[in-house]
């Protein structure tokens, strides 16, 4: 009897530590600014990004031309150009490494300016930008 009362116990908590139990750190990895609007006819657009990254780089086979300027904190600026010959498109912008995918909600981008194939500065209102996860 005694040791059936030391087995239970010791049986129940092998089970219970050998459970997976939820992830609660951080999971690093890739959210992607995505853009909504008339975007054929913009060549490029410059936006405010606030949430924590490590690194924004073009969406594979975009052929965008990326620039970023700290703000400080967790703020930056950043530009895109689209290729030579064509314009952005709607979708994915740029990808952005984060420290937790979780986190999305934490982060915004707000359109500062667009700019036409001829140069002139298009109604930054009629474009939207996302942060979700690819």
């Amino acid at each position: 009897m005694r040791v059936l009362r030391w087995l239970v116990p010791a049986s129940l908590a092998a089970v219970v530590a050998g459970c997976p139990g939820e992830n609660t750190g951080p999971v690093g990895g890739e959210l992607v600014v995505s853009l909504d609007g008339p975007a054929s006819s913009s060549r490029a657009i410059m936006f405010r990004l606030v949430g924590a990254q490590t690194a924004v780089t073009a969406p594979t086979g975009s052929g965008y031309s990326i620039f970023t300027a700290g703000l400080g904190g967790d703020t930056a600026r950043v530009a895109v150009v689209g290729p030579s010959g064509s314009g952005l498109a709607v979708g994915p912008l740029v990808r952005l490494a984060v420290p937790d995918v979780r986190r999305v909600s934490a982060y915004a981008a707000t359109v500062s300016e667009v700019v036409a194939h001829s140069y002139t500065l298009l109604t930054p209102t009629f474009f939207v930008l996302k942060v979700v996860k690819p």
